[in-house]
């Protein structure tokens, strides 16, 4: 499955494809990031070169898998350096050196910002997800279903 969405996110697949490919590694990521973890290897690449896509849904989607894999607004940058000690010390060194250069510049600044805004609604169990999980959610459980233009009991 993981290799999988990994295919899913690289260049030349439609860009809807790549987009929820990041979209679903995200929404894993937050609620079973235990599965996760152990596939950082086949995942990292893909949604990190993602992160620099000229197509503006395909970058933001992967910037918000890049956090939530890493769990940046829980642990800061505890779990990427653990990453690029154990199965990131493997990558090629320019792009070793452009993923660390990204987590000390972008990544931590968007897992504060993330962190900030979820202090603000109330934290954990305050308001409940933010909204962009909430669509988030909303879009994974509706892939293969029919809209016949009428509430169910998923999106109420």
């Amino acid at each position: 499955m993981f290799e999988a969405l990994a295919q899913a996110i690289q260049p030349g697949q439609p860009v809807d494809v790549r987009r929820l490919a990041l979209v679903v590694i995200r929404t894993l990521s937050r609620h079973q990031n235990e599965l996760v973890r152990p596939h950082l290897s086949v995942l990292v690449p893909p949604v990190f070169a993602s992160v620099r896509d000229p197509v503006i849904p395909v970058k933001l989607s992967a910037e918000a898998a890049f956090l939530t894999i890493f769990s940046v607004m829980d642990e800061e940058s505890a779990v990427f350096d653990k990453y690029m000690a154990s199965q990131g010390a493997n990558l090629q060194p320019n792009l070793k050196r452009s993923m660390q250069d990204y987590f000390k510049r972008v990544a931590l600044r968007l897992g504060g910002q993330a962190r900030e805004r979820r202090e603000a609604e109330g934290g954990y169990g305050g308001l409940g997800l933010s909204s962009d999980e909430k669509e988030d959610e909303r879009e994974v459980w509706s892939v293969g279903m029919v809209d016949h233009g009428e509430a169910n009991f998923r999106n109420g």
